[in-house]
């Protein structure tokens, strides 16, 4: 008989949401790129809530950090490791509480920003440059704090975590972007998903192991990243009984961030994919009992990509 799916991911079957990756790279509309801290401020909070709630949205994966590490809120955990990386006022915050009045659930994205060559001073201040030669449990300490901290400031108001790069912490995947030695040492997955539930032990846990790709790092998680490129994406292997499936695919840029402005549409780039295409997709995933996420550019205010908000809209009520 098959497991029943754990209760801290029951609410995830059939739900349909907006995801933004919204970070300190992310551009005005009109291309010029912003201080962090004068980002954070000049959000529009209750725009962005009303736009994903115009467009059916019922959950709502909005990016911590990504490719640098700043976080859009006060945390003293970040800024002893590395200072000028947080912000006086609480985005994530007013957003959780702006997307709960509209029965949009919050769910946080989280990157330790050490994949790739972005953020080299991050690298080296949390203990991820140095490998092993180093201390790489007190990188795994540091991520960890950030994480634990996060998520008791914010409680319920966090109702499952969506953390990436998991391919750069650990090699046993089917990816590997590792870029120090690391040894034989393993990154502490326990550890983090403890943090992680340490503010709300209801909320669930997805670690992405990279574009169809279904590879379990540890048995904590409760629904799969389901990152994809196209609508027809292959995964594998199968999902594990009692854990949720999901889909997340750009509906506008594969790019996921808006870093630069297209020459001839700016910031209003075109849906990816036709009506009847992304109706029929929705549908699909819903009968089959997945939540669906789909990336929307947004730039520094806050303002979504409206084009593909709208066709969202629109295959919603198909």
């Amino acid at each position: 008989m098959e497991r029943r799916r754990n209760n801290r991911s029951n609410w995830m079957a059939g739900s349909v949401g907006v995801s933004s990756h919204w970070t300190a790279d992310t551009l005005r509309r009109d291309g010029s790129h912003p201080v962090f801290a004068e980002a954070v401020a000049a959000f529009d909070v209750q725009a962005y809530a009303d736009a994903l709630a115009s467009a059916g949205a019922t959950h709502c994966i909005f990016t911590l950090a990504h490719a640098r590490q700043f976080l859009p809120m006060p945390l003293p955990e970040l800024d002893r490791i590395l200072s000028g990386r947080t912000a006086a006022r609480d985005l994530i915050g007013g957003l959780i509480e702006a997307l709960s009045r509209r029965g949009i659930r919050f769910i946080a994205y989280y990157n330790h920003s050490c994949n790739g060559g972005n953020d080299p001073a991050w690298k080296e201040a949390c203990g991820y440059a140095a490998g092993c030669a180093g201390n790489l449990d007190r990188f795994a300490e540091n991520i960890c704090g950030i994480v634990g901290a996060i998520s008791r400031r914010y409680g319920d108001g966090i109702s499952a975590w969506w953390f990436d790069s998991c391919y750069s912490v650990d090699p046993c995947g089917p990816h590997n972007t590792i870029t120090c030695d690391m040894g034989d040492w393993r990154f502490p997955w326990d550890a983090l998903a403890n943090a992680a539930q340490s503010g709300n032990p209801r909320a669930a846990l997805a670690f992405n192991s990279g574009v169809g790709q279904n590879f379990a790092y540890t048995d904590r998680f409760d629904y799969y990243a389901g990152e994809a490129v196209q609508l027809d994406e292959p995964f594998a292997p199968p999902p594990l009984p009692g854990k949720q499936d999901h889909r997340w695919i750009c509906l506008d840029s594969p790019d996921w961030v808006f870093t630069k402005v297209p020459p001839e549409t700016g910031f209003e780039v075109p849906p990816r994919f036709p009506d009847d295409a992304l109706a029929a997709y929705i549908r699909e995933h819903a009968a089959a009992g997945r939540m669906s996420t789909f990336n929307i550019l947004i730039n520094a205010s806050g303002r979504i990509n409206q084009a593909p908000l709208a066709q969202l809209r629109r295959c919603r009520q198909a």
